[in-house]
C-alpha cells in the first residue's frame, strides 16, 4: 500500500495551491472546513482520500467549480 494515492495526491496539491491563494493557513482552512490540522495537512500530501462532500465543501471555500479538482495537465 502506498503512502499516498495519485489523485489524491494531485487533488491535495491542487487544495494547497487554491488554499494560498486564499490566502489561508493549514490552520485556518482546517477550522473553517472542521477538521484538524493534522487531517487537512493528509489531505493536501494526498495520504488521506477525501469524499465527494468533503470536496464540495472546499470547492464552495475556494468559490470553484467541484470540476476544477479534476482538471489535469500531463506536463
Amino acid at each position: 500500500m502506498p503512502n499516498y494515492y495519485p489523485i489524491s495526491r494531485i487533488i491535495g496539491n491542487k487544495i494547497t495551491y487554491y488554499r494560498k491563494m486564499k490566502g489561508m493557513t493549514l490552520e485556518n482552512l482546517s477550522k473553517v472546513v472542521g477538521v484538524s490540522e493534522q487531517q487537512q495537512s493528509r489531505y493536501e500530501r494526498g495520504i488521506n482520500r477525501i469524499n465527494v462532500d468533503r470536496l464540495y465543501q472546499y470547492a464552495k471555500i475556494f468559490d470553484i467549480n467541484i470540476i476544477d479538482f479534476f482538471v489535469f495537465n500531463n506536463r
